[in-house]
């Protein structure tokens, strides 16, 4: 029993990544406003994914919001690459809900 709830588990994980890309790049920027503007943070990336849903035609191509605690690991995620150069991993969570032209990111990850 248990492997069949484990195998459903991974097969709904596989599922959902299916429906936003991941974009594998540099970033080039960050930018984060004060509260009393706004509480979102958008990032610039070096050569960034074209076509991408909401975020098209745009060089911010992701939103996250910093004021909440998986904001503030995001951030941090987000400076350590750009300090560090290394490649990070975004993947969006196919929606432009805090800014209507930059993709909310869903998560990152620090590559090799």
């Amino acid at each position: 029993m248990m492997k069949k709830v484990l195998l459903g588990t991974l097969l709904l994980i596989s599922f959902n990544g299916w429906s936003s890309s991941v974009y594998r790049g540099l970033v080039t920027q960050i930018v984060c406003h004060a509260d009393s503007v706004t509480s979102t943070c958008m990032v610039q990336l070096k050569n960034p994914p074209s076509g991408e849903s909401c975020s098209a035609n745009n060089d911010w191509k992701y939103a996250f919001n910093g004021s909440t605690p998986e904001g503030s690991n995001l951030l941090s995620l987000l400076l350590t690459a750009q300090v560090s150069r290394k490649t990070v991993g975004i993947r969006g969570q196919g929606k432009c809900t805090l800014v209507n032209y930059s993709e909310d990111i869903s998560y990152v990850s620090i590559e090799e």
